[in-house]
């Protein structure tokens, strides 16, 4: 966001173009002296020529306005509008582009004034590049193709996010224009990411020593130290270029260095050699990078020979005008039929089963209880409607009913006539909701969340913008070889339409409950007592209790609110209860206290429900008045207060209405009331069935918290309910009665703090949504997580979590023994696989059994009970393949493929989003994925010694080279999910594989395979690393990168070859390339630079014998 703030801070000096030179204290275009060397003498002869700074127009082929291309030649460090492009008397662009490519208009710009800003990065020439070519494109909106050449690229780079800035914030639109026009870039050894161990600062700097003219060795070190600049540079400017084609060329042939060796460690900080020595310009891994949009390409010239062509036959320009070309190639017929089938691939991907489900829980407004919020005397809601701020706050304590109000004016038609004819007028209005959850699963309550619903009711109503949120997702095969729903790719998604369409684009955004936010992905960097709720406040919201982990929420979702709110583009409407950090993040916008606006309408309430459940109440008025000034705005009190009132006789009433506490949590408010009013066997009824909601990772369905509660031993028999159905098996009443008791144990036991949600499935590819168990209110959820609660009620004993685990593994699975009673586990189409709601009840059972597997004492007990979950989901795949029915005469199916797949095993049938499901050829390998230790060492210990071995033999690769590959359906069906194989298993599974027997030097392949898995966790480019760096932070990533790197040096200790040789692909496609290494070369480069394995490289180095070869990949 701050990057954002500089650029828009910029964009209004960049309306007065080039600027003179003397009036910047920037570093200037100044040179360097040391430049003696006969070579770069006449380099310079050739390139450093006064010709001028800003826009030239060499030739001009477009008939009018609108045909035709722009194409605009930015030339590097020290180069020139025409020298760069020169050679042998001879510049292409001038003499001979015009005339083989027709219909193009050919610009040449300068570099001119202070070379680097304050920040050490290009802007300012950035913004003299755009205001120059924005007044000579006036009058005119043809496609723009930039071509710069080294550093000349990341001017380009600057300029483009500069402008689409501009377009998303509704600043200088005149600029802006530059940016939607923008249909390709051809970089031509340009540095984009960094490389290995140098810094993209580092490579920048290294590039600027091959300039024409030596820098000084205050520009080296000014863009060395910029580096954090340029990587926040190609971060934004990978959001905002996805539908720009974008070639990357890298030349293959060395440069003379002619810098001092001063001058080179200046760079990078390496011993580069000097002068006279042969390096290339810019590394390999640095000149380009991944993208769908993305391709690369290699010139076997010099640097500075990238950029110039003597004559129309050699190679280089031939390639040139085959990617001019291929930037300015619009979509074939083919591509533009595909598009309909693609965008609803891609809202299929952008929606979530939860979606909608905490707006169909919130009470629809109570007659006309909310109207007053829409008339502008009592309310200045309709006010905000025309204004121009782009923030208004409705505030209140907890339980005021601010869900309920978001509900009423998020569905108003009046709301949106009002915005039509006033703030929206002329515009595109487009209206979206969010209403966050931190009772339900991850995606209701994060960030991500929030972007694919609103984006999802965007692009719902305007299909036509899929393409340009999503433009690079239409070329290439569904699903796509990345994750679809990273962080990144729905932020570049939002970023895209604004700038794209903020000429009429309006949206105006309602965010309920901000309070309940949750930087779900970031979660694992918190320590325990960071992540506990303290409560060291007595009165107001605060008493609610509170974490750093949640106040850390709020402060990140305040900002993102302020930097996406825009006057002119975007309006938000947001709740939340009244905590110290909203009183700060929305100080300067208008803001409703809903307390202080509710008591009539809860007086209204309270009338209807006496009128309803208790008729002939003497003396209602007065009631009703009473009740409405005693809630003090809180619409849960008195909701929960007449349900508590309309139960007593006239007698008791007047004390019943006396007795009730002013207040809903804390040791002494109402909800410890209701828990008080149950009996001591209720109340340890109800600790238990809170405790196994709270315990379980997402909401459980009412059917899994039924057996959950019933616990897995039978009482009688004392053998495992799981084992018991086996031999009297649930039919569809069992499973009926035990959902009806589960629910009535809800309303006696739990007073109704619990539910279990009764909205229709919006998918019949996913959990019942409906059967979920809820609490009634994020503050119910808040209270019974608090200790001291439970220990004040009489009847509660403490409960033991393993056993509430072990509970939650036998209640899963004796659900998924009776799934088929309620729809086919197994699906068919379009390839045979779990259904995804089916797979995550096995999953949630796993984790419970992760949980279970370092602490648990009965491993009888523990083994058995995850015997008899493989044996029930294998009958389950059996029983679901011979029930399948052909839709059309299929011989083969019966004869052949039937008993195929009757022998495959159930694990290597998990639903996927994305890729192929892992292969996993037993329950063990699921066993191992899922961290269940002690579980697989029993299991091999209980086979004989040669049977132990080829177990442990088989089971090594999985847990040093785990299959990084693939996205799991169950992602988007929970939000909490979380995909077994990509992550390494815990190295405790080395020494008891070792132990068995296990021995890497029976298969050179499981040590070659560890050795490339390295690169999933190490690699800045690896889909891997960007799914864990996105979806669980760099904590896990961490954690996975010492796992392998214990799991290397494990593998070493029991005899892996150090010499074997790796063959080892980059790119992609017709981008790849192949060289081979040895492994102690890999290990090195892999672990070099990476100070916190210095230790360990040295003793693996030990263990080799020898060290590796020193080099710098080029």
């Amino acid at each position: 966001m701050n990057r954002i703030k500089e650029t828009l801070a910029r964009i209004a000096r960049a309306t007065r173009g080039s600027r003179d030179p003397s009036s910047s204290s920037s570093l200037r275009l100044d040179r360097s002296s040391r430049s003696n060397s006969s070579t770069q003498e006449s380099r310079e002869r050739v390139l450093v020529r006064a010709d001028g700074r800003g826009a030239l127009v060499l030739c001009d082929g477009t008939r009018n306005g609108e045909d035709g291309i722009d194409l605009v030649f930015v030339h590097g460090l020290f180069g020139s509008r025409l020298g760069t492009w020169t050679k042998g008397g001879v510049c292409y662009i001038r003499d001979f582009l015009g005339q083989d490519i027709p219909g193009i208009r050919i610009i040449a710009w300068g570099w001119g004034g202070p070379l680097l800003n304050s920040g050490g990065t290009f802007a300012d020439q950035a913004e003299c590049l755009l205001a120059d070519i924005s007044r000579l494109r006036t009058g005119t909106d043809r496609p723009i193709i930039f071509i710069g050449h080294g550093l000349g690229g990341l001017v380009i780079k600057e300029a483009l996010v500069t402008a689409a800035m501009s377009r998303i914030y509704g600043a200088h639109v005149e600029l802006g224009n530059v940016y939607p026009r923008t249909i390709g870039c051809v970089f031509l050894g340009t540095p984009h990411v960094r490389s290995g161990k140098r810094s993209l600062g580092e490579c920048i700097a290294a590039t600027a020593l091959l300039a024409p003219t030596m820098p000084t060795q205050q520009i080296v070190r000014a863009l060395r130290d910029s580096d954090k600049a340029f990587e926040n540079l190609h971060a934004t400017f990978l959001m905002i270029s996805r539908d720009i084609r974008v070639v990357c060329v890298r030349e293959k042939l060395p440069s003379t260095l002619a810098a001092s060796a001063e001058l080179a460690r200046d760079a990078d900080g390496m011993e580069l050699g000097g002068k006279g020595a042969m390096q290339m310009m810019v590394p390999r891994d640095s000149a380009a990078y991944e993208g769908l949009n993305v391709t690369r390409h290699d010139l076997a010239v010099s640097h500075l020979d990238l950029a110039r062509f003597k004559s129309r036959d050699e190679p280089g320009y031939t390639q040139m005008i085959s990617w001019i070309t291929k930037a300015a190639s619009g979509p074939t017929p083919a591509e533009i039929e595909a598009r309909e089938p693609r965008n609803q691939e891609i809202l299929n991907a952008l929606y979530f089963d939860t979606m909608n489900e905490r707006e169909s829980r919130i009470d629809s407004a109570y007659g006309q209880t909310c109207d007053w919020i829409l008339n502008p005397e009592r309310s200045p809601f309709p006010k905000f409607l025309r204004s121009s701020d782009p923030i208004l706050w409705i505030s209140g304590n907890a339980g005021s009913g601010k869900s309920t109000v978001m509900k009423y004016i998020a569905r108003s038609e009046k709301v949106k006539q009002q915005l039509l004819e006033s703030w929206a007028v002329g515009g595109d209005l487009h209206m979206a909701c969010f209403f966050m959850f931190e009772g339900g699963n991850k995606i209701q309550k994060s960030y991500e969340g929030f972007l694919r619903s609103v984006l999802y009711q965007i692009l719902s109503a305007r299909r036509d913008l899929i393409r340009v949120a999503f433009p690079s997702f239409f070329d290439c095969d569904w699903p796509p070889p990345v994750l679809f729903t990273s962080i990144s790719n729905l932020n570049q998604a939002f970023y895209s339409i604004f700038a794209h369409m903020s000429e009429k684009l309006r949206l105006f955004v309602f965010i309920d409950a901000i309070d309940e936010y949750r930087i779900m992905e970031r979660k694992d960097r918190y320590e325990p007592t960071e992540l506990d709720i303290k409560y060291d406040k007595d009165t107001g919201d605060e008493s609610w209790g509170q974490s750093k982990w949640a106040l850390d929420s709020h402060v990140e979702i305040t900002k993102l609110v302020n930097s996406m709110a825009n006057k002119d583009i975007v309006k938000f409407v947001v709740t939340s209860r009244e905590l110290p950090v909203f009183d700060d993040a929305f100080a300067d916008f208008p803001r409703i206290r809903l307390q202080e606006h509710t008591e009539r309408s809860i007086a209204q309430y309270v009338a209807g429900r006496l009128e309803d459940e208790a008729p002939g109440l003497p003396d209602t008025k007065n009631l009703c008045r009473e009740l409405a000034h005693r809630s003090r705005g809180d619409i849960l009190w008195a909701r929960l207060a007449i349900d508590m009132v309309v139960g007593c006789s006239l007698r008791t009433l007047r004390s019943m209405l006396d007795s009730l506490p002013a207040h809903l949590g804390g040791p002494d408010g109402l909800y410890m009331r209701m828990l008080q009013d149950l009996s001591p066997q209720y109340q340890q009824n109800a600790s238990r069935i809170f405790h196994l909601v709270l315990n379980s990772p997402h909401p459980p369905s009412l059917i899994t918290l039924g057996f959950a509660d019933e616990g897995y031993l039978d009482p009688w028999s004392g053998e495992l309910r799981l084992s018991h159905d086996n031999l009297r098996p649930q039919d569809a009443a069992s499973i009926q009665r035990l959902s009806d008791q589960m629910q009535q144990r809800l309303e006696i036991c739990c007073a109704g703090l619990l539910v279990a949600e009764t909205g229709l499935p919006t998918n019949t590819n996913t959990i019942d949504t409906q059967q979920r168990v809820v609490f009634v209110h994020q503050t119910a959820k808040e209270w019974v997580r608090r200790k001291d609660i439970w220990q004040k009620l009489p009847g509660c004993e403490p409960l033991d979590d393993i056993e509430l685990d072990f509970s939650l593994l036998s209640g899963s699975a004796r659900h998924i023994k009776a799934f088929e009673l309620m729809r086919p586990p197994i699906l068919a189409w379009p390839s045979w696989r779990f259904r995804p709601d089916a797979w995550l009840l096995i999953a949630s059972a796993l984790r419970f059994a992760e949980r279970i597997d370092s602490n648990v004492s009965d491993m009888r007990r523990y083994c058995e009970l995850l015997d008899e979950l493989d044996s029930t989901c294998q009958k389950t795949w059996v029983a679901a393949l011979q029930n399948h029915k052909p839709l059309h005469e299929d011989p083969d199916w019966y004869e052949v493929r039937l008993p195929n797949f009757c022998r495959k095993h159930w694990a290597s049938y998990e639903p996927m989003d994305a890729g192929k499901p892992p292969k996993r050829k037993d329950f063990l390998s699921l066993a191992v994925q899922a961290n269940l230790v002690r579980y697989v060492s029993a299991k091999l210990g209980a086979m004989d010694s040669e049977a132990r071995r080829k177990k442990a033999q088989e089971l090594l690769p999985s847990v040093v080279s785990p299959k990084a590959e693939g996205f799991s359906a169950c992602a988007g069906l929970s939000g909490d999910y979380w995909d077994f194989h990509h992550d390494m298993p815990s190295s405790r599974f080395l020494d008891v594989l070792f132990d068995a027997g296990a021995d890497p030097r029976e298969d050179d392949r499981v040590f070659i395979k560890a050795l490339k898995t390295g690169r999933h966790y190490f690699s800045r480019g690896s889909v891997t690393m960007t799914h864990l760096m996105e979806t669980s932070s760099s904590a896990r990533l961490m954690q996975n990168r010492e796992r392998w790197v214990t799991a290397i040096k494990s593998l070493l200790e029991h005899g892996a070859d150090p010499h074997a040789e790796i063959q080892v692909t980059t790119g992609t496609a017709e981008n790849q390339s192949t060289t081979t290494v040895a492994a102690v070369d890999l290990i090195r480069e892999t672990l070099e630079g990476e100070p916190e394995y210095a230790i360990e490289l040295v003793e693996m180095e030990t263990l080799m014998g020898r060290r590796g070869s020193v080099g710098i990949a080029r």
